[in-house]
């Protein structure tokens, strides 16, 4: 190119800068790329002709967990006058929690196999009839999860065997609208990032077509959701489980070790900080109880604030996970005591389903009417706690999508 004359320079400017100033512009740093939004992400979920249809994706929006009725020495049915308000509220999603022990001989809890599958049998039916979309889910027991730390690959092994048995039981069930849960929050979750494909591969041998539900290992924490990586199959919906934080919904459990240090809290409230007068209560009352473990706890896990912000954020990852991968993510767990403040609950709940529905994470509240419960039990009658319901369905919002 040929050097430019001096006295040509002035002339020149007023044309080149346009160009100059565009050149320096795109080369400063942009802003951060916004988050995907909640069409963007609906979108990214559904796949019709490969992986897991967009009406599937959409009935998996909002539901609940139905404990209770399978297991135990005196199940209890739910009322179905009140599934089916429910179901016309906008619950269209029912994961039903089956313990697999019952299939599992080798654990010594193989008895009463058939009574058991029967009232699985009648709980499907009645279900699927009334037009939910239900998930079954593995969630075995003590035993197997002891075996599954200390034998992942004997416990492995039982598990493919009682699904083989579930798969073509239900073979011809409802392929639409009946999805199989592999297993609820594996206990050994270093094992189970290999065994979850292999796990996978199994059932596919007797359910090639069906939809499962999958995880990562241990509690399903969000945080490992955001970190899993995607199996090739595309007929797969991912599941995590939220209870942060658990010194708000845990607290007074009484099922934990005896000298568990959320037994031992109580009228915490939400949203909360650690200088709030409800907070340095409870944190006096451990002191003068002598609950040191339970103090330590209830400051460690209040060290920031509980709110509404913190929760979304939270959840962000995940959506960031959906947008890359394009895959469909439920939270199939979330829930507080009915030890916390009703009120208090309620904000929670409505908390953590905005903060699911704005990243378009379809949520299953657990549970039903036990502990977590947002129906009660009383003189032979169902009634849906209307704080709690409200919080999960606004009034605004009952029977429309979210």
């Amino acid at each position: 190119m040929r050097a430019l004359v001096p006295g040509l320079l002035p002339g020149l400017l007023p044309g080149l800068l346009p160009g100059l100033l565009l050149a320096l512009l795109l080369a400063l740093p942009g802003p951060a790329a916004a988050a995907p939004g909640r069409a963007a992400l609906c979108a990214a979920q559904g796949d019709s002709e490969r992986g897991v249809p967009a009406s599937l994706v959409g009935r998996l929006a909002r539901g609940f967990n139905l404990t209770g009725w399978i297991e135990g020495d005196a199940p209890t049915p739910p009322d179905p006058v009140l599934l089916r308000r429910l179901l016309a509220r906008g619950l269209t999603h029912v994961r039903l929690p089956f313990d697999g022990e019952h299939l599992m001989p080798a654990l010594g809890t193989g008895t009463g196999q058939a009574e058991r599958l029967g009232r699985l049998d009648a709980a499907l039916r009645q279900l699927l009839d009334a037009g939910f979309t239900v998930s079954l889910d593995m969630h075995p027991g003590d035993r197997f999860g002891a075996l599954h730390r200390a034998e992942p690959e004997r416990a492995l092994a039982l598990l493919d065997a009682a699904w083989a048995v579930l798969a073509r039981r239900y073979a011809r069930l409802a392929p639409d609208r009946l999805l199989f849960e592999v297993l609820n929050e594996p206990p050994n979750a270093e094992a189970w990032t290999g065994q979850l494909p292999r796990a996978v591969a199994a059932l596919r041998v007797h359910a090639p077509e069906r939809i499962l539900v999958v995880s990562p290992g241990g509690p399903q924490r969000v945080e490992a959701m955001a970190a899993l990586t995607p199996l090739d199959d595309p007929r797969l919906v991912y599941a995590f489980h939220f209870y942060d934080p658990m010194a708000f919904t845990h607290q007074g459990n009484d099922w934990g070790a005896a000298d568990d240090p959320l037994r031992f809290l109580g009228g915490l409230p939400f949203p909360a900080a650690s200088q709030d007068p409800a907070v340095r209560a409870v944190a006096a009352r451990l002191a003068r109880e002598g609950r040191a473990d339970s103090a330590a706890e209830l400051a460690r896990q209040i060290r920031q604030p509980w709110t509404a912000e913190a929760i979304d954020r939270q959840f962000a990852p995940v959506g960031d996970w959906i947008a890359r991968h394009r895959r469909p993510v439920i939270a199939n767990e979330f829930g507080a005591l009915d030890t916390a403040p009703l009120a208090d609950r309620a904000r929670w709940l409505a908390a953590v389903r905005a903060a699911a529905e704005r990243r378009c994470i379809g949520w299953t509240h657990w549970d039903y009417a036990d502990a977590f419960g947002f129906v009660t039990r009383r003189d032979g009658a169902e009634r849906p706690v209307a704080a709690l319901l409200d919080a999960l369905i606004p009034p605004k919002a009952a029977g429309r999508a979210p």
